[in-house]
Formats: structure tokens, C-alpha cells, sequence
């Protein structure tokens, strides 16, 4: 009985998901790239990692990564309001325009990387799930497949047709998400009323060790910058109010399932955290949310990397201060994506691209720093300084010490 309310619900949510006033609606539209990429490649695995960690205390774990990214995110929309006007004009305010432009290139090769890693994932994951395991050649060409068809997508219809590939993906997902958090919630019912206790194994490791795994962990939520390069089409009031529902969206998301999720994820093997295992503890809860999470696992990845693409080519347009279109921006990052597929050994650079995603957020405080002075007098100017200066503080220790999640 149980699973046939899940899969009801999820198709409650999907038809809701795909009313015209929703899928027409801008501001949604605007909140689905930073949703995406927020929600896409951390959402399955960000309950395990904790626990792996910190055992039982996941909760608060997650509680404060959500409330620093949010913090982070906040610094971002205050660039987008105050930094971007002074970023138009490089030549009153070099030092600015080179800080932000460095920042920016360290953020594309993050993009690159990002996009070639999560579209490998979803090639292996679909590829081991249909019987073709260990299949490098295999795995490759249908990730060089799903790069093309995102950048001729983005190349013939735009950001509009991209963004359409965002709510087709995040719909599903959403849809599927509801369904495996009330089945969750059915099965931790349960499991209070039997009297159980969590029992976690976790590694035995120094506070410190903790600290920088940690401190990996919250690039897992990352994304939300992604609002910041969508002014061709949007405007800067509709980003910054689109970020912060991202946000706040994504934050709810994570920590009820980081909450909801502990009976299961102690089942599972922490020391070698695997999605497809993740995927099939689901089932204690109800046969129907493994299937389910097949699929939605598929779309995380693929919705997370059209998000990052996104990202990636407004990026480079700006960059190039519009030289290079939009569109044209799609095909160049997808190119470079592909090149990675076939000569670089991702799960080794996404290391170095998660401290570049990092070293960009400090970069931004170091702008937001220079641009309060140019809108902010005494009390205000110090407050604004001091907390930019607190979130710089943590991201310089993130850059140095964090251990990488992905």
C-alpha cells in the first residue's frame, strides 16, 4: 500500500511541477539554475559523508554547512547589487575588475571539470545499472554524447533552452524527492516506535581531521553562484531574490533528509560510500524508492551539470566582455569538458576543482570588501567589513586545509 502512495505522490508533484504557470513562471525559471546545481550533485550523497564523519550529530553538521553557504550566498548577492555596477567600469576601478576577473577563471576551470565529472558519474551509474560495468571506452562516448547534446541545446535555443532541460530534470527530481522523504519519514516512524538505537562506525579521527572533512563537505552544496552570471536575462533584484529561494529551498531539502535519512544510511558501509548502495538501502523503506532513485539519481547529475554549463558560458561571455556570445560560450566549455572525459583522470582533478570553487567565494568576500567602501560610511561600513571578513577567514582555511567530498 505503501508504495503505491509514493509513486501517487510523486506524480502529484510531477503534474504540479509541470503546470504551465509554474514552467512559464520567470521567477521560477531564474531559481532553477542555482536549484539545480545546488540540489544535483550533493543531495544522495551528503547524509552518508556526514555520518561517516560525525556519526549521529549529521544533523547539526549539515545544519551549520547549510547556514554558512548561505552566508557565502549572501556575499554573492551583495556583489551582484553592489560590485557588478563597478565592474562595468574597469577602468575607474582596475584593481576590482582584475580581482573579479581572476576569480572568474578559477571558476571556469571549476565549471569545466564539474561538468565533465557529473556527466561521468551519470554515464557509470546509468552504464553499471544496464549490465555494462567497467566500461571506460563505453562510459566516455555516452558522456561525450550527453556533453553535445547539452551544448547544441544551449547553442540553438539558448539560455531558454537550457533552462527547459533544468525543469524537465528538477521536476523529476523534485517528484521523486517527495516521495522517498515521506517514505523515509513512514519507515523512522517505525523505527522510534521499535525502540532502536543508531549505531554509527565511524573512523576514529582528531578534531582537526574532522574540521577539514567538513569543510570539504560544504562545497557539496555549492551552485548558488550561478545566479550571478544570468544577467543577460534577468535582473540583478530577480537574482538576488532567486538565489536566496534557491537557498533556502535546498537548505530545508538537506537538512530533512540528513535528519530522515539516519536509520537508513547506518546501514550502510561508511568507509566506502557507493550511490548505487545508498540507492538500494532506500528499499528498507519501501520496494518502489530504489527504482525511483535510479532515475532520480540520473537526473541529479545530468540537472548539475546543465546548471554548471549554464554558469560556465554566461561566465566566459562576460568574461570576454560579450565578444564571445552566450551560446557560443556553451560550445566552448563543452568542448573542453569533452577533452577532459578522454585524457584526464577526473576523480583526481575534481580535487583541485573543488578548492578552485572555494578560492572563488574568498575572492568574492575580497570584492565585496572593496565595494562596501564605495556604498557604506562608519557603523555599517565596519559591520559589512567584519562579516565578510569572518566568511574570508573560514574559505582561507577551506582553500588551505578542507579534504575535498566529491
Amino acid at each position: 500500500m505503501l508504495n503505491i502512495i509514493l509513486v501517487v505522490i510523486a506524480a502529484s508533484v510531477l503534474l504540479f511541477m509541470f503546470h504551465p504557470r509554474l514552467t512559464r513562471n520567470e521567477s521560477w525559471l531564474a531559481t532553477l539554475t542555482p536549484l539545480s546545481s545546488i540540489i544535483g550533485s550533493g543531495f544522495l550523497i551528503i547524509a552518508p559523508l556526514l555520518a561517516s564523519v560525525v556519526g549521529p550529530y549529521s544533523p547539526l553538521a549539515v545544519l551549520g554547512i547549510v547556514l554558512l553557504a548561505y552566508a557565502i550566498g549572501g556575499i554573492i548577492r551583495f556583489n551582484i547589487i553592489h560590485a557588478e555596477p563597478l565592474l562595468h567600469e574597469r577602468k575607474t576601478y582596475p584593481v576590482l575588475y582584475k580581482i573579479d576577473l581572476f576569480a572568474n577563471t578559477a571558476l571556469s576551470l571549476a565549471y569545466v571539470t564539474a561538468v565533465a565529472f557529473y556527466l561521468s558519474l551519470l554515464s557509470s551509474f546509468l552504464l553499471t545499472y544496464i549490465g555494462f560495468e567497467d566500461s571506460p571506452s563505453l562510459e566516455r562516448t555516452l558522456t561525450t554524447i550527453i556533453i553535445v547534446f547539452i551544448a547544441t541545446t544551449g547553442y540553438i535555443r539558448g539560455l531558454g533552452g537550457l533552462e527547459k532541460l533544468e525543469a524537465y530534470s528538477m521536476s523529476l527530481q523534485l517528484s521523486i524527492v517527495a516521495a522517498l522523504l515521506i517514505g523515509i519519514i513512514v519507515y523512522d516512524y517505525n523505527f522510534i516506535q521499535s525502540e532502536q538505537s543508531l549505531i554509527f562506525e565511524v573512523e576514529d579521527r582528531s578534531w582537526i581531521t574532522k574540521v577539514c572533512i567538513l569543510s570539504g563537505i560544504l562545497l557539496v552544496v555549492q551552485g548558488f553562484e550561478t545566479s550571478r552570471f544570468l544577467g543577460e536575462k534577468y535582473s540583478a533584484k530577480m537574482r538576488v531574490r532567486t538565489m536566496r529561494r534557491a537557498q533556502l529551498i535546498s537548505g530545508v531539502l538537506y537538512v530533512v533528509s540528513v535528519i530522515a535519512l539516519m536509520p537508513i544510511v547506518q546501514h550502510l558501509d561508511l568507509a566506502h560510500i557507493r550511490i548505487a548502495d545508498i540507492v538500494a538501502a532506500t528499499g528498507l523503506a519501501a520496494t518502489v524508492l530504489p527504482l525511483m532513485l535510479i532515475v532520480a539519481a540520473i537526473m541529479s547529475q545530468f540537472s548539475a551539470a546543465v546548471a554548471d554549463t549554464v554558469g560556465a558560458g554566461c561566465l566566459a561571455s562576460e568574461s570576454s566582455s560579450g565578444k564571445l556570445s552566450t551560446n557560443r560560450g556553451y560550445l566552448v566549455v563543452s568542448f573542453f569538458a569533452i577533452l577532459l572525459v578522454w585524457t584526464a583522470d577526473l576523480l583526481e582533478i575534481i580535487t583541485f576543482a573543488s578548492r578552485a570553487f572555494a578560492l572563488y567565494y574568498l575572492l568574492q568576500c575580497i570584492v565585496a570588501l572593496i565595494a562596501c567602501r564605495h556604498y557604506y560610511e562608519s557603523l555599517a561600513r565596519r559591520l559589512h567589513q567584519a562579516s565578510f571578513t569572518t566568511v574570508a577567514t573560514i574559505l582561507t582555511f577551506i582553500v588551505i586545509f578542507a579534504i575535498p567530498a566529491e
